[in-house]
């Protein structure tokens, strides 16, 4: 308590969802539910129904869903024995060799690249990209159908040298649906105050126009892309 208002200690919260119980005005609120493996599963064949008549299915995503690959393999193979539609997303950053069967009871593959420049891409990011593009072409190889997801960031990966590299990442695939370029978005702000941190991102999305020379660029390529 400080100067008659409840104080929230983050430091001390255990995650018990108490306070959510007891609060007057229903201003608090768990987000995220921990589940086991077999309670996932029950929800996901109650609505098979749906799936079929919809002609839909079951994404799995996250966070990096590769980081659980024993998870993801039961969860995957439980959906294929059902006759259930599924798709991954990841960010491509994974060791291929843990998670290589699971891609055999997937039907689509949606992978980020966030820029096919080694040093570039690990300037934004952190990582190099080496990983990512190996996995991109083992998938492709192996006969999956891959869709590539660019989040488009103004001045970041929006360069002549980027779209360069994805037209001849591209086209050195065989299995390639497509290309979707996503315009950048601050969502994530939300996230950061919720955690009471302060968002400190500075990015905008490139302009209409400049999003829609870049679509023009791979379609002239032979690429099929879709951009929002």
């Amino acid at each position: 308590m400080e100067g008659g208002r409840l104080i929230y200690d983050r430091d001390c919260c255990t995650g018990c969802g108490t306070c959510v119980k007891v609060c007057p005005n229903s201003a608090r609120e768990l987000v995220g539910e921990e589940l086991t493996v077999e309670k996932i599963v029950d929800v996901l064949i109650r609505d098979a129904v749906f799936y079929r008549s919809s002609g839909g299915g079951v994404t799995f995503s996250g966070g990096e869903p590769m980081a659980q690959p024993e998870l993801l393999r039961k969860l995957v193979t439980t959906c294929f024995d059902a006759g259930i539609s599924t798709a991954v997303e990841t960010s491509g950053f994974f060791d291929y060799e843990n998670v290589a069967d699971i891609f055999e009871y997937i039907d689509e593959v949606y992978i980020d690249l966030k820029h096919t420049h080694e040093s570039t891409h690990k300037d934004l990011t952190g990582v190099s990209n080496r990983i990512i593009i190996e996995n991109i072409l083992r998938i492709d190889k192996a006969g999956y159908s891959v869709c590539l997801r660019v989040p488009l960031v103004k001045l970041l990966n929006d360069t002549e040298e980027n779209v360069v590299g994805i037209i001849n990442l591209c086209q050195n695939m065989q299995n390639l649906k497509s290309v979707e370029l996503l315009s950048y978005h601050d969502f994530g702000s939300s996230k950061y105050a919720a955690l009471g941190q302060h968002y400190d991102f500075a990015m905008a999305s490139p302009d209409q126009p400049k999003i829609e020379r870049i679509a023009n660029s791979l379609q002239a390529a032979g690429i099929v892309c879709t951009h929002s």
